[in-house]
């Protein structure tokens, strides 16, 4: 007790000297750093950077406090909000970036907002109406099963953060939005240990829950100029016809998306044990670390940025060539540390528990190396909007997942090779689709460019 306390407050100072170091990194970038898609990247990514730092902190702590049961409990629960919180606000805030006039981009946050509330009121009654056959279905333990109750919370929050972010990156604020992401870590990770170290298992959720309700808070406080917008719903009918691709070619092909990300937890939480879901859940947590790092707050900087520049009839080969060949290195590099030394490290960070986690990596992690280096690019389809060509390869993608779940295996590592070769296929087929988009915008620049 006396080694995880004297721990637990070793990991939570070291978060917040990470936290201070952000500030330093924060202004050496925007004094050393004079390219635009250079410094703001620069800039979420820092925050990004010391986030995750905080969370690989935490959890050397959480894996010592709770079971990997209990984590994998966990894993569904969060695979289950990944899902449903797909579709919370039908994909609207997604074009919160799109329009040039910012009173139509207030109405689509609000619209956004207002369908979060709808989706809270439809997923609470189902929760009442249906609980048990839901806990049944996903296999949730019974000890675990009334975290269910929480869920609506946790879609609300979680769809109004989102939201509330991508006002952030319009209005270029990517230094707030960096120190946000700071924040709801230290939150989480604080709450989550408090309560672990008082032996409650629900604090995972809690914890969650107390990150995402603080930096709402702090992203809702900073921007005020929203809190007077509302001119009634005849401006949230506009927008709502006007970016109605969104919902109608994005909507279902997103939550299938989402399924095709969330299903593999729920499936090995089914076929094999919940201890393999918490192994499970703590190899895919490493390996999302350069997605985490980079990958998001990327696609963010991207969007932006090559929206932008089609605004201006302008190239972005340049960028786009040159952030692939970054992205490809850091994979590979990534890819191979991860590949040999998986199990010995898995088991050095995290004690010997977990080093069934370190075996699973290894098999996975050239899967999220593509990610990696392919998911930025995805943004594309937005900007051009061509979603509908997104929307197919996620059709695409979930039927293959989908595989999974009628398909009998051995073994769990069985299940992870399947696995693998199901993501190599479906992101070096995404790829070659990102690839077309962007040639066709630079043959018609071209093109532009001889009249």
């Amino acid at each position: 007790m006396f080694f995880t306390i004297n721990y637990s407050f070793f990991t939570f100072s070291s978060s917040l000297l990470f936290f201070h170091y952000y500030f330093f990194i924060d202004f050496v970038v925007k004094k050393v750093f004079s390219h635009a898609i250079v410094k703001n990247l620069s800039i979420l990514v820092s925050g990004t950077v010391i986030a995750q730092l905080i969370v690989i902190g935490f959890q050397l702590v959480l894996r010592r406090l709770y079971s990997p049961e209990e984590f994998g409990a966990f894993a569904v629960y969060m695979s289950l909000l990944g899902i449903v919180a797909t579709l919370s606000s039908w994909r609207y805030e997604q074009a919160i970036l799109l329009p040039k006039d910012e009173k139509k981009a207030g109405a689509v946050f609000l619209l956004s907002v207002f369908l979060m509330l709808l989706s809270f009121l439809v997923i609470t009654l189902l929760i009442v109406l249906f609980h048990k056959p839901i806990a049944g279905f996903i296999q949730l333990n019974e000890a675990y099963s009334w975290w269910l109750w929480l869920l609506p919370l946790s879609i609300l929050f979680f769809g109004l953060t989102q939201a509330l972010n991508y006002l952030l990156i319009r209005h270029k604020m990517f230094a707030f939005s960096a120190r946000n992401k700071v924040w709801r870590r230290l939150t989480e990770g604080a709450g989550q240990s408090l309560l672990g170290g008082l032996g409650n298992t629900v604090g995972l959720v809690i914890g969650d829950l107390m990150g995402q309700l603080l930096i709402a808070l702090r992203t809702w406080y900073k921007l005020p100029r929203f809190k007077n917008q509302w001119e009634g719903f005849k401006p949230l009918k506009e927008v709502a016809i006007q970016y109605r691709d969104f919902p109608l070619k994005n909507g279902i092909p997103s939550v299938l998306n989402a399924l095709s990300l969330m299903l593999p937890v729920i499936i090995i939480n089914r076929k094999f044990t919940p201890e393999e879901t918490g192994y499970f859940d703590l190899a895919r947590m490493v390996l999302i670390i350069p997605l985490s790092l980079v990958t998001a707050s990327l696609s963010q900087v991207l969007l932006q940025r090559f929206t932008e520049k089609r605004n201006a009839n302008r190239s972005m080969q340049k960028e786009a060539v040159g952030t692939l060949l970054s992205l490809l290195l850091i994979g590979v590099l990534f890819g191979l540390v991860i590949h040999f030394f998986g199990a010995d490290l898995f088991h050095f960070v995290f004690g010997d528990t977990w080093r069934v986690s370190g075996q699973f990596a290894s098999i996975l992690v050239w899967a999220f190396a593509l990610k990696f280096v392919v998911s930025p690019f995805n943004i594309l389809f937005t900007v051009f909007e061509k979603i509908g060509w997104l929307s197919l390869w996620q059709v695409f993608y979930f039927i293959l997942i989908l595989c999974l779940a009628w398909l009998p295996f051995k073994s769990t590592e069985a299940f992870l090779m399947f696995y693998l070769w199901i993501e190599l296929i479906s992101y070096l087929v995404v790829a070659l689709m990102d690839g077309a988009v962007l040639r066709s915008y630079e043959k018609i620049i071209a093109a532009n460019s001889q009249i």
